[in-house]
């Protein structure tokens, strides 16, 4: 195959503290619909025909566990693994059969060059679209990543997935593997770490309802509503987890193709109202979004749960 490529983001993988309390908030807040649970585990999906899109697996500590990519056909994912295996990256596990409770299909697993796991597949079930409730997400969107060597990172994407670069700025690079503006956007912010997991609304009216619900359901908004005036200039509205990890509400994102002219940073620091198109510097995130963003919400937990652990540790010894 000449040029095999990712051709879709399907979803993501977490580690969170409390299935129960993760789920809750997925499900009732956030408007997932629950396909399975084994034990710690659960598959949930949007109203769209991606058979999951969010996984959550209980843990000691939280982070992300895994983000799932899109291949055409067994044909690719075959070319893919043949060349993330030429590249010398990290990879897994070579092609297989996938677990039938998880959809199926046939894929292989690679680590980036910062250690985050992917997964590239093909030939997954699908659901068939029953639901056109609008304020319950249509698919995932988006996923941003920090990392502290974001043009290393992106070069992985790019060369060995085919992606597409489509924007950087100052603190943050956009790259694409489908007509949507970003599939993945890499963060200045340290890391490696999730910096936040976007969903996909219909409609701007269909974000100001799922918004509505998410804040009867007792969560503050940690950003929005507003619009981006950077890459994207997609609609969001964010939100903060029970474990920490920031979640959003987003539509109206750029659709482009291979005419798509990319920018740098000095492109979009000349634009104006940045960066909320709607208020400009008045539509901030709040501190509770921040530090989500930037990891150091679940770094901080995690951190706490290796002194306690300790601290246990010490204690059995010492008697």
């Amino acid at each position: 195959m000449a040029n095999p490529r990712v051709t879709g983001l399907r979803g993501l993988e977490v580690a969170v503290y409390d299935l129960n309390e993760s789920a809750e908030y997925y499900r009732k807040a956030w408007a997932l619909e629950e396909v399975s649970r084994d034990g710690n585990k659960m598959l949930l999906r949007a109203t769209g025909p991606e058979h999951h899109v969010l996984t959550l697996h209980e843990r000691p500590k939280a982070g992300l566990v895994c983000v799932n990519f899109a291949a055409d056909d067994k044909a690719s994912v075959d070319a893919l693994h043949a060349r993330a295996v030429a590249s010398g990256a990290v990879v897994v596990s070579a092609p297989h059969a996938l677990p039938a409770a998880d959809g199926g299909g046939y894929g292989f697993e690679v680590k980036t060059p910062d250690g985050h796991t992917l997964r590239v597949s093909s030939n997954l079930d699908v659901h068939a679209v029953t639901s056109l409730d609008i304020s319950r997400p249509w698919r995932i969107n988006h996923v941003v990543l920090n990392s502290e060597d974001t043009q290393n990172e992106m070069r992985f994407y790019l060369d060995t997935l085919g992606f597409k670069h489509s924007d950087t700025t100052e603190i943050m690079s956009f790259i694409r593997c489908s007509v949507n503006h970003h599939s993945i956007a890499l963060a200045k912010h340290g890391g490696p770490s999730l910096n936040h997991m976007a969903y996909e609304m219909h409609n701007y009216e269909g974000l100001m309802q799922g918004t509505g619900r998410v804040r009867l359901a007792g969560h503050d908004i940690g950003w929005g509503v507003g619009r981006h005036a950077g890459p994207g200039q997609n609609i969001f509205a964010y939100f903060v987890d029970p474990n920490g990890f920031s979640t959003e509400y987003t539509t109206d994102v750029d659709q482009v193709d291979d005419t798509y002219q990319e920018h740098f940073a000095d492109f979009w620091s000349a634009k104006p109202l940045r960066p909320c198109a709607w208020a400009g510097t008045k539509t901030v995130p709040s501190p509770a979004a921040i530090r989500a963003m930037s990891g150091k919400a679940v770094a901080e937990r995690n951190a706490a749960f290796d002194v306690t652990c300790d601290d246990v540790i010490s204690e059995k010894l010492a008697s």
